[in-house]
């Protein structure tokens, strides 16, 4: 079972930053640990202006656009981030792609094709480019000269880079008069098009689909959308090196039919979210698909919904440096049902064609309340007793809510999910998915104090009554057996299963240092914790004493001192020390701290770049 935790992204309100947009159909790239945001609606008008996120401070930045006289020198620009060329018009239901330069990865490009620009009959069909060279300092629009034939007007299509040819692969979407499904490659390097011939299991013809590029297999997955009929939820897999189109089984629970989603690469998995359904329901679920497994995963939310009522019993927990809500068992929870309206809604005001209205999957879901059973914080299947074959995959968190026309963007390991809509209610509030959370090492095992009686502590190293003796470093630490035997499976084995320790009134332990032998006999008399924050000790001794501490705990079998060392050493995990507690943890089977360290390494290389 895996974990993954959303969480809301609070904007920092620095003085001289821009708001955050309030938008749909707008667009995010990411790029050197900037998010760029162009375009987009907001109910009243197309925005035409950039505008930059920084992942790293938390904050919208306004790059500052050089006029025909203007000057660097002359800006008084604290973020000292310059646009210079003609922007693009104001549009939305274009795509922005980035591409980045074969030979050299600090140079990219951000391609911006179609879109609705709000006049004439059909959708955009120009192509803008931004060169976010320089680490994205100095941008540029441009208008590139293009070779080929364009795939000319697109709206509500998608657009992905395919790394093997470096190409810009457009699957058309929708011209403001008819639903397409031709599919073409732009040379990122030449601006060549080309339209690509393909084989296979072609999709049908549709627009607000989603597309992603899975760059481990190198293949265009392609999922759901409006045919201008009904909603959609195939997936269809392009074969880039092949041009073949394939329609796999897929495995598991499918998603709901729908439009305006966003479909998100990352790590072998495609993250669906959100979008709108019939009877015009907007969604604010997570479905993950899994490319090995060609499995939709079981995606289980660990929080319960807010209209959870009847026999059920809420309780906090509180963790290390978080909170979280759990209920539990039985009840009921209020299910919504919509009700019938619909599909279509032709008065949208963004779309003046109407002899085509294409579907920007946003609208309100009108519904009506039932009970239903509720099962606790985790859902429970329709039978329990059925065989789980699906991974499953436990969220953590609040998630933002429902919503279509919204942008998801994947950076490392994480999925920054950015405005949208659902009905009248435009959004600008920023989620983000954690894909691979750090490991939390927990207390789980009962303590000393709990198994032997409070008094015992009296008895901590005390000659009165002990029958066995520990040498220890040439010092004497005293003891009783039954004691020792009652708390540690290794006591009582030494004691009574005929070995010489058992008649003998003491036991010598040899390379074992003599403070953390008697700091683990004083926690089994009292239950107390080691002092690892002992001034006296210096700090290169101390990752040395609680790794000494750890490896008694589980010589001795005592798990829960054991996994109160896991959690002092999870902060001393960093780069030097990694691969030496890696080979701790494999030495001691300390499962939570060798969790703790292949985390680290697995993600330091891109905390690093």
């Amino acid at each position: 079972m895996e974990a993954m935790r959303w969480s809301e992204q609070n904007v920092s309100p620095q003085h001289g930053s821009p708001g955050a947009p309030t938008i749909k159909n707008h667009s995010v790239t990411h790029f050197r640990g900037y998010l760029y945001c162009f375009g987009g609606y907001d109910g009243r008008r197309n925005h035409l202006t950039l505008l930059i996120y920084s992942i790293e401070e938390k904050r919208w930045i306004r790059p500052h656009h050089l006029g025909g006289n203007e000057q660097p020198s002359f800006l008084s620009n604290s973020d000292n981030i310059l646009v210079t060329g003609t922007p693009p018009p104001g549009r939305n239901g274009h795509s922005a792609t980035l591409a980045i330069d074969p030979d050299d990865d600090d140079i990219g490009r951000i391609i911006i094709i179609g879109g609705w620009l709000g006049t004439g009959p059909l959708a955009a069909s120009d192509m803008h480019v931004l060169d976010i060279s320089h680490s994205g300092k100095q941008l540029r629009w441009y208008e590139p000269p293009v070779r080929g034939t364009p795939p000319g007007p697109c709206n509500m299509h998608s657009a992905d880079y395919v790394t093997a040819t470096h190409e810009v692969y457009v699957f058309r979407g929708g011209n403001g008069r008819e639903y397409l499904n031709d599919l073409h490659a732009l040379n990122t390097r030449t601006f060549t098009w080309r339209k690509v011939e393909t084989t296979g299991a072609i999709p049908q013809q549709r627009a607000n689909h989603s597309s992603a590029i899975l760059e481990e297999t190198g293949e265009l997955l392609v999922f759901g959308g409006w045919n201008g009929s009904e909603r959609l939820n195939d997936i269809h897999i392009l074969n880039t090196a092949t041009s073949t189109w394939t329609c796999p089984h897929i495995a598991g629970v499918l998603p709901h039919p729908r439009a305006g989603m966003t479909l998100t690469a990352l790590r072998g998995r495609l993250y669906l979210f959100g979008g709108s359904g019939t009877s015009s329901k907007c969604f604010q679920d997570l479905q993950i698909l899994d490319r090995a497994e060609l499995a939709w995963l079981d995606v289980t939310q660990h929080e319960p919904s807010s209209h959870a009522v009847g026999r059920h019993r809420f309780e906090n927990f509180e963790g290390d440096g978080y909170r979280e809500q759990r209920w539990s068992f039985g009840g009921y929870r209020l299910r919504e049902t919509s009700r019938e309206t619909m599909d279509m809604d032709t008065s949208d005001a963004n779309h003046q064609d109407h002899r085509l209205h294409m579907y920007d999957g946003s609208d309100l879901w009108d519904s009506t309340n039932e009970l239903e059973p509720y099962y606790g914080g985790i859902s429970a299947s329709p039978n329990p007793n059925d065989e789980d074959t699906i991974p499953t995959i436990v969220i953590h968190g609040r998630g933002p809510g429902r919503r279509a026309g919204h942008t998801a963007t994947a950076v490392n390991r994480k999925i920054y999910v950015f405005g949208g809509s659902c009905g009248s209610d435009y959004l600008n509030d920023f989620y983000v998915l954690d894909t691979d959370p750090p490991p939390r090492a927990s207390v789980t095992e009962p303590t000393s104090l709990a198994l032997v009686e409070r008094r015992l502590r009296h008895f901590f190293n005390e000659e009165e009554f002990s029958d066995v003796t520990f040498v220890v470093q040439g010092r004497k630490i005293y003891a009783h057996k039954m004691v020792l035997s009652m708390v540690s499976n290794y006591f009582r084995t030494m004691f009574t299963s005929g070995f010489r320790e058992s008649e003998s009134g003491e036991v010598e332990i040899s390379d074992v240092p003599y403070d953390a032998f008697l700091a683990v006999v004083e926690y089994i008399y009292t239950g107390g914790l080691p002092n690892f924050d002992d001034t006296r000790i210096e700090s290169s001794a101390r990752l040395g004493r609680v790794v000494d501490i750890l490896e008694l705990s589980n010589r001795f079998c005592l798990n829960h001192l054991k996994e109160i060392c896991e959690t002092e050493l999870q902060g001393a995990v960093n780069p030097d020390t990694v691969e030496y507690l890696l080979q701790v943890a494999q030495d001691t089977y300390s499962v939570q701290l060798q969790l703790i360290c292949e985390h680290f390494l697995r993600n330091l290389e891109n905390e690093q770049r």
